[in-house]
């Protein structure tokens, strides 16, 4: 049995992929191969490099958008991706993806061709920078004559990925946020730099919230149509409650999600780890 395991996209709603490896772990499941979305794609990066679930913790623990973005001056986009990709080089590496101990599948977008590209040769870095390239927020990345931005704005949970390429049973997990526009967000820390109080401004005022239900509702569509086609023999929905897309200080909140999501639907999972 090949397994699949396709991790959707949705900011720091992605800390529930940790929770959801967790506990597949614990079921004894170890996917054969994995399709990402956005921070699915940065997640499956990090465990297809060999990165054990506390390491993976670990690295969300880094993340602040305040101090890990800054203005991008006259980029086409608000602002830079260095420390990011820092951050990921200083976990992993600069490995390509024939080097990866389980084989990855990222998804972006190409605002040129205005299609899908599945990415899955060459630098894993540069994959995944462009898969979570939020179209105007932070800058995409340019190969080969494409323009390369978010998956999610075509493919934001790509269960159908993992079956085209020979997955048998496909785990996937969307991470849309169902949560009434309005819900009560709980504050981040105290920002630091000037992007960081500039988001939080933006978040009293609802700005993000906005654009996150947004995200929401579009996703949520290109997920029906793949939907409409051919279905994940399991569909995961962590509860995200009002989790928003840059809210990484709830790290524990989003993993926990992930883990009930898995023994929710524990007795269907056990079978496969038990082979």
């Amino acid at each position: 049995m090949r397994i699949g395991l396709a991790l959707g996209g949705g900011g720091a709603r992605g800390a529930a992929h940790i929770g959801v490896i967790m506990e597949l772990e614990r079921l004894g499941i170890r996917p054969s191969l994995i399709t990402g979305t956005s921070i699915g794609g940065f997640v499956g990066a990090l465990y297809a490099s060999g990165l054990t679930c506390d390491d993976l913790t670990d690295c969300f623990k880094q993340i602040n958008i305040g101090s890990m973005y800054s203005f991008a001056g006259s980029s086409p986009s608000l602002t830079g991706n260095n420390k990011v990709e820092q951050l990921l080089e200083s976990y992993i590496g600069r490995p390509t993806f024939a080097e990866l101990g389980i084989p990855l599948a990222v998804v972006t977008s190409d605002l040129v061709a205005r299609k899908e590209v599945i990415l899955d040769e060459g630098d894993v870095l540069t994959a995944v920078l462009a898969t979570i390239a939020i179209p105007i927020l932070f800058p995409p990345v340019e190969r080969e004559g494409m323009v390369l931005t978010d998956g999610g704005i075509l493919n934001n949970t790509p269960f159908n990925i993992a079956q085209a390429r020979g997955a048998t049973y496909v785990i996937a997990v969307d991470l849309s946020n169902t949560a009434p526009f309005g819900t009560p967000d709980k504050p981040a820390p105290t920002p630091t730099g000037v992007l960081g109080r500039a988001l939080a401004m933006t978040q009293r005022r609802k700005t993000w919230q906005i654009m996150s239900v947004v995200a929401d509702i579009i996703t949520a569509q290109t997920l029906q149509k793949h939907l409409a086609i051919s279905r994940p023999d399991v569909l995961l929905r962590p509860h995200m409650g009002s989790i928003g897309l840059f809210d990484f200080h709830r790290l524990d909140e989003g993993i926990e999600a992930g883990r009930t999501a898995v023994r929710e639907v524990e007795d269907q999972l056990s079978v496969i780890g038990k082979r």
